[in-house]
This record gives structure tokens, sequence and C-alpha cells, in this order.
């Protein structure tokens, strides 16, 4: 038997994400930072940035994994999250779409998604939260 090695999600979806957010036509998508982590404090916040965390997987079947990951999203302010809210739906339509057949891309499917879901947070940004649920394809290590 050999050995399936899983892609790194947070990459492949900061790398995806900014990409496809680059191609939209709505000025809320423009100027967007994707990263896997929030600036470190005493730093400098982008007017919009989206958090990709990877949140852990099991094992499907033979070459494919069920993975969780999570979509942090800040834009606008408290008083007026309207950029967030367009934001955060425009990422989970992008995901809920991202399953392809090409090089490269490590999502089979997407089987689930939650959110945008308001959170509370100390910053001055209005933040919403995304879930998904995907099957991923591994490659022989």
């Amino acid at each position: 038997m050999t050995a399936v090695i899983h892609a790194d999600l947070e990459m492949f979806f900061t790398s995806w994400l900014r990409v496809q957010l680059a191609a939209r036509p709505e000025p809320v998508c423009s100027g967007v930072r994707v990263d896997n982590k929030e600036p470190q404090p005493g730093t400098g916040w982008p007017a919009k940035l989206v958090v990709i965390r990877y949140d852990g997987s099991s094992s499907g079947e033979i070459i494919t994994d069920d993975a969780a990951l999570g979509v942090t999203v800040y834009a606008g302010s408290k008083a007026l999250p309207k950029d967030a809210n367009d934001l955060a739906r425009i990422v989970r339509a992008l995901i809920d779409d991202s399953a392809r057949v090409e090089p490269g891309n490590p999502v089979a499917a997407v089987q689930s998604s939650t959110g945008p879901i308001p959170v509370s947070d100390e910053g001055e940004k209005a933040v919403r939260y995304l879930t998904f649920e995907l099957a991923v394809v591994g490659s022989a290590l």
C-alpha cells in the first residue's frame, strides 16, 4: 500500500482565494489581504482581511480526508458592517465552488458550509466567521 499525504489547505486556500478575490468586480473584493494568521499585536491591520484556518481532518476513504476549515473576515466597522457582510458572503460563495478537477486543487467536494456568523471582537473591525467541511484528495507520498 502507498502512503498518502494531503495538501496544506491553509496554503492552498490563501493562494487560491487571493486570486479569486482579485478577479472579482465587486469593490469590496479589492485590496483584500488573505493570510493564515492575524497581524501581530501593535502592527497595522489591513482595511480588509480574510484569515484561513485549518481545523484538522479525519480519514475518509483510502485517498481522501474529511477536512474542516474556518474562515474569519475582518472588514468595515462595528457601526458599519456592510463590507464584512458582503465580503464574507462572497468568500463563502467562492469556497463553496472550490471543488474542481484541476492541477494542484485538492478539493474534491464541499460537503457543507455555515455562516457568515457575526463575532464579538475587541478590535474596531466588524468580524464574520465561516466554516467549511471539505472532502480533499491526497497524493502518493
